[in-house]
């Protein structure tokens, strides 16, 4: 599968993306003073940068869950794709992660959600069910309370 080609030489995720790729192209060619080639490269380079911090983090929690959860294969993957994402943004993978990956961490989504399981019902404490007594026999409780009565 072919990924969409933004300026038909940029790899993207989306074509949804090249909106935002126009823009920030813009802001550093009119704002920022570059030619536009230059421009489009940087708004491009800001676009993985972006994308590199987003896939450091979900690597980084899916390694740290798999390790925990002794998953050792899913926990390699996640380390070889964790060291990919961190040496394209220019850190290495095996020191401690810096500010703005640790940010995107604790925003990040956790990979892992809670589901129910089918067979959870079996082992749910029943409830009684509550049965609301007929007109007869509130009448009939009413009478026995008023007999005990004394007058």
């Amino acid at each position: 599968m072919d990924s969409p080609k933004w300026r038909d030489r940029f790899d993207t995720l989306a074509p949804e993306d090249h909106d935002s790729l126009d823009a920030n192209a813009a802001v550093h060619e009119f704002r920022g003073g570059l030619p536009k080639e230059h421009a489009e490269s940087k708004a491009h380079g800001d676009y993985l940068r972006n994308h590199a911090l987003d896939a450091a983090a979900h690597h980084y929690l899916g390694m740290r869950a798999a390790t925990v959860a002794n998953h050792s294969a899913a926990a390699k993957q996640h380390g070889f794709a964790y060291g990919l994402a961190m040496n394209h943004l220019g850190y290495s993978p095996t020191e401690t992660p810096p500010k703005e990956l640790l940010d995107r961490i604790k925003a990040a989504k956790g990979p892992y959600k809670f589901s129910d399981h089918k067979a959870d019902g079996f082992f749910v404490p029943k409830i009684p069910e509550i049965v609301e007594p007929s007109e007869q026999q509130k009448t009939l409780e009413l009478i026995e309370k008023l007999k005990g009565l004394k007058v």
